[in-house]
């Protein structure tokens, strides 16, 4: 669940991102593991919708890291939180105990809102972002995960 104002708007990342609506001090939470904004889709239930949905929804979906990892099945989050995108030096940094995110530091308004992927993602689950990650390109937009 999303704890800032924020806004979703066009990405120098990737399509759509995630915004600071407000300045957001170091340290604030931004984000936080809840479920009923953390939906979990199983396979079953995603080949019930038409491919043109189904395909739309398995871009912001990811299985999970270590313990958490889901298998069968999807995480997805119903708020905007689905268009974080990816940053090598993302500004949200995930606090594993807590389950949330903090800002790593000041955001400005305006500011795009990024996390790492790897830190909820297994690395074979995102094989587009292993290139940017080894090259430095700074960001990657979430791609459909393998069915």
């Amino acid at each position: 669940m999303l704890h800032v104002p924020h806004h979703v708007g066009a990405s120098s990342i990737a399509g759509v991102g995630l915004f600071a609506s407000t300045p957001i001090a170091r340290g604030a939470l931004i984000y936080s593991c809840d479920p009923r904004t953390l939906r979990i889709l199983t396979e079953d239930e995603l080949s019930t919708y038409p491919p043109a949905i189904r395909d739309s929804m398995l871009r912001y979906c990811y299985r999970g890291r270590g313990v958490q990892r889901l298998s069968g099945a999807y995480y997805f989050c119903i708020d905007d939180a689905r268009f974080f995108n990816h940053s090598d030096q993302p500004n949200c940094l995930w606090q594993p105990l807590q389950e949330h995110y903090v800002a790593a530091r000041d955001i400005p308004a305006g500011t795009e809102l990024t996390c790492d992927y790897l830190e909820f993602s297994e690395p074979e689950d995102v094989p587009y972002l292993l290139p940017a990650c080894r090259h430095g390109s700074g960001g990657a937009a979430m791609q459909p995960q393998s069915r």
